[in-house]
């Protein structure tokens, strides 16, 4: 009697054909073991022997490739890649891509007075702001906003500036954090002795329950969890007052920190020793030293300082300030299929008691700008703006994206192209918020980037500027600040860039914009 083959004989004329169906976009080992019904474990053997046969390729997240998409994704002859798009937009607009060389990412702030606060990694940086700042010739009779306030580099450094500014922000500890970087009049003294009588109950178990977060128990060690409880009980007993909130701020910054998880930029679990009861007493003794050591430098500064920061709990798509009262807006938007906010600061909204159940963290999603794990009801629900569907680069990228997943098994989002209407819509009602609240002759500076989606490109920023015409902005300037990485397939090189945009007519007053 014969023997039956080895399945995995077999698999060559499964895996390599679902391979090569699956295009640019690459499919995962669980996508092949769905496509060719065969056990993962063969899948991963047939990969391993395709690959040293170098007829396949990982490309990223383990997506796997034909060797012909290896490289360069204009392999495929219906790819539009970024020269194509930087080269139109030029002809249409007469703006020429320019090299920016300073610096734009958050990382130098971590050194910086105030900014080192709070780690956000999404935030550009300080001198970025300041050079805005000069360039506008922004001072004390200007008002500045950032309809994406983030942690509040922008209000901090128009402060700096002299400078009135405006903070908005739909993320609650985004807002918190904005807030509570604009908490200069407190005494160093008078916070460290508040922060004893946090301190001075360490090793008493606490009354307080955990957060609702079902992974609450395994993102923290037992002792840990107990210590940190105790912090937030003694933490809660102060009096609500400056104090309190910057030391709700010192213990925000060190949950993450004192978990087994770890945020760059996602969240998610990392490999740590050494943690104990003492861990978070003695990372909330550094925080607070930190800050009480850069309001001693804030009180002796030389010179004066602007007013205090209005920063908005609320959503930039919605007219929140009057018309024509802003002289330069700065921001750095979500990019497009970009972070998850809500899921990358979910333990800080839930041990702060900002969401108290999964229901506020799926309401508070809904609400953000679109992203990839925003509910398909809601964008099944969602109808295109006049502006989208007018848009012929977004319903050419839309239309490339719906029909590369159609060829692809099991890609994760079906609706992909319509969470890429929806985040271009949503941007587009903020684009019309800041064009009312600006005074004619202003500028709207923009930090944003392209993306790589379901074998795709998506030239986020390039759009956001055709949107922002349409709005009725001049195109002034496009710089590429930095260049990046796909996260879906490494080799592909993505841009970081700015634009500078501009409110027709004239400045009123010097000052103001212009």
């Amino acid at each position: 009697m014969a023997l039956p083959a080895p399945r995995s004989n077999g698999a060559v004329g499964g895996v390599l054909p679902a391979i090569g169906r699956a295009g640019l976009l690459g499919i995962t080992p669980k996508q092949l073991a769905a496509t060719t019904d065969l056990p993962l474990g063969e899948v991963q053997g047939e990969l391993r022997r395709l690959a040293s046969d170098h007829r396949v390729v990982k490309v990223g997240r383990e997506l796997w490739v034909s060797r012909e998409f290896a490289g360069d994704p204009a392999a495929d002859p219906s790819f539009q890649g970024p020269a194509w798009y930087t080269e139109a937009f030029g002809r249409e607009f007469g703006v020429a891509p320019e090299r920016f060389y300073g610096s734009i990412q958050f990382n130098p702030n971590e050194r910086l007075p105030v900014h080192r606060w709070w780690s956000y990694v999404q935030g550009f940086s300080a001198e970025f702001v300041e050079g805005v700042l000069v360039e506008n010739a922004i001072g004390p009779t200007s008002t500045v906003l950032d309809p994406f306030a983030g942690s509040g580099t922008v209000p901090v450094v128009a402060r700096l500036a002299g400078a009135a500014s405006v903070g908005i922000e739909l993320m609650p500890i985004a807002a918190f954090v904005a807030r509570a970087k604009q908490v200069w009049s407190v005494r160093a003294a008078s916070l460290r002795e508040s922060a004893r009588s946090v301190l001075q109950n360490e090793g008493h178990p606490p009354t307080l329950s955990p957060p609702f977060l079902k992974e609450t128990r395994r993102q923290f060690p037992p002792d840990v969890l107990r210590s940190l409880l105790r912090i937030k009980e003694d933490l809660w007993g102060l009096p609500d007052d400056p104090r309190r909130t910057l030391l709700t701020l010192c213990f925000a910054g060190i949950l993450v920190e004192a978990s087994h998880l770890k945020r760059s930029p996602c969240l998610g679990y990392a490999k740590k020793t050494g943690l104990n009861a003492g861990t978070p007493y003695a990372l909330f003794r550094d925080r607070v030293e930190t800050v009480a050591a850069d309001l001693e430098a804030l009180s002796g500064r030389a010179g004066p300082v602007g007013p205090e920061a209005r920063i908005v709990q609320g959503n930039a798509k919605e007219a929140l300030l009057p018309p024509e009262s802003i002289d330069l807006a700065i921001t750095s938007p979500p990019y497009v299929n970009g972070l998850d906010y809500v899921n990358n600061y979910k333990i800080e909204l839930a041990w702060l008691d900002l969401v108290r159940s999964y229901e506020e963290l799926r309401g508070l999603r809904s609400a953000l700008v679109a992203c990839d794990n925003v509910s398909r009801t809601l964008i099944g629900e969602h109808r295109p703006s006049l502006a989208t569907t007018r848009e012929p680069w977004l319903t050419g990228i839309a239309a490339g994206i719906q029909a590369r997943i159609a060829r692809k098994t099991g890609y994760r989002r079906g609706d992909m192209a319509g969470v890429v209407t929806k985040y271009f819509d949503d941007l587009g009602l903020v684009l019309a918020q800041v064009y009312d609240a600006l005074r004619p002759g202003s500028r709207f500076v923009v930090v944003n980037g392209d993306s790589f989606i379901a074998g795709t490109y998506v030239p986020g920023d390039l759009l956001f500027a055709r949107l922002a015409h349409r709005q009725g902005f001049d195109v002034e300037r496009f710089q590429v600040a930095r260049v990046r990485r796909s996260g879906q397939r490494r080799s592909f090189r993505l841009r970081e860039s700015i634009l500078t945009l501009r409110k027709p007519g004239r400045p009123g007053q010097p000052g103001t914009g212009g």
